[in-house]
């Protein structure tokens, strides 16, 4: 089994970022640890699907799969250039390794339920994981799906929610009461809800499989940091910033490998 080191995911997000002077850095780092144990405990891309709900942080899926050579250097200097199959949210008409294309928030869990129910019809093995941004849940389409799935009675999807405490415009407490009481909240409509450290990989690596084993469907609320690894980008406010060249520098000699 291939081991994916999340401090290497990191130092290319910066490096396309970087490249291209745009881009979302601190939401795909609160994900980095995540996005390792996802590619290399499961078959994403085969029976096994990812929905990326939180499009904008999809630097990080391209630096894995740069990492496992399913991109090349080639492609990976092409990000977020017109017409590149790396596209600043993910776009699975360019780049069919994507499950599917997603940038306009909210809307990747109901994406996630009908690949769920698909696999049901089509008697179909994998689980699909759907990841979400904190921040989308401020979306009413996520909370429909929330309250819709569990009636399925299905368990062959699995809820992500990094929940970093940042978005575009501040910290999402700032924005809505509901993340006073998440968990509570999302096991009222029938979820097993988990709230685990987003940043353990061994948490995450056991917490993931739970929905093999219990009667509801699984819902991970990941308690993540925005711009994990980085500490001067630990803050809501690296949502979409370009370092410059001395912060480059800095983050580079912190993240280490």
């Amino acid at each position: 089994m291939v081991k994916i080191n999340p401090n290497i995911l990191r130092k290319k997000v910066i490096d396309m970022v970087v490249a291209k002077q745009s881009g979302h850095i601190g939401g795909a780092f609160s994900m980095a640890e995540l996005t390792s144990v996802l590619y290399e405990d499961f078959d994403i891309g085969g029976k096994d699907k990812l929905i990326l709900s939180k499009g904008h942080a999809v630097p990080i899926i391209y630096a894995v799969l740069h990492e496992l050579g399913q991109i090349t250097d080639e492609e990976l200097d092409l990000f977020r250039e017109i017409d590149s199959p790396l596209q600043g949210h993910p776009d699975k008409l360019r780049l069919p390794l994507m499950d599917a294309t997603t940038g306009s928030l909210g809307q990747g869990l109901s994406i996630a339920i009908g690949h769920s129910l698909g696999k049901k019809l089509k008697d179909e093995e994998g689980t699909v994981f759907c990841v979400l941004g904190d921040g989308e849940l401020q979306e009413g389409q996520v909370w429909e799906a929330l309250m819709y799935y569990p009636k399925t009675q299905l368990k062959n999807l699995v809820c992500i929610i990094d929940w970093n405490k940042g978005q575009n415009d501040g910290y999402s407490k700032d924005f809505s009461i509901m993340y006073d009481n998440l968990k509570e909240r999302i096991s009222s409509f029938g979820w097993d809800a988990r709230l685990i450290n987003g940043h353990d990989v061994d948490a995450i690596k056991s917490t993931l499989t739970l929905n093999q084993y219990g009667g509801k469907p699984l819902c991970i609320i990941l308690d993540t940091v925005k711009g994990k690894g980085v500490s001067f980008m630990e803050d809501p406010s690296w949502h979409c910033k370009v370092p410059t060249e001395e912060e480059y520098e800095i983050a580079m000699k912190e993240l280490g490998v």
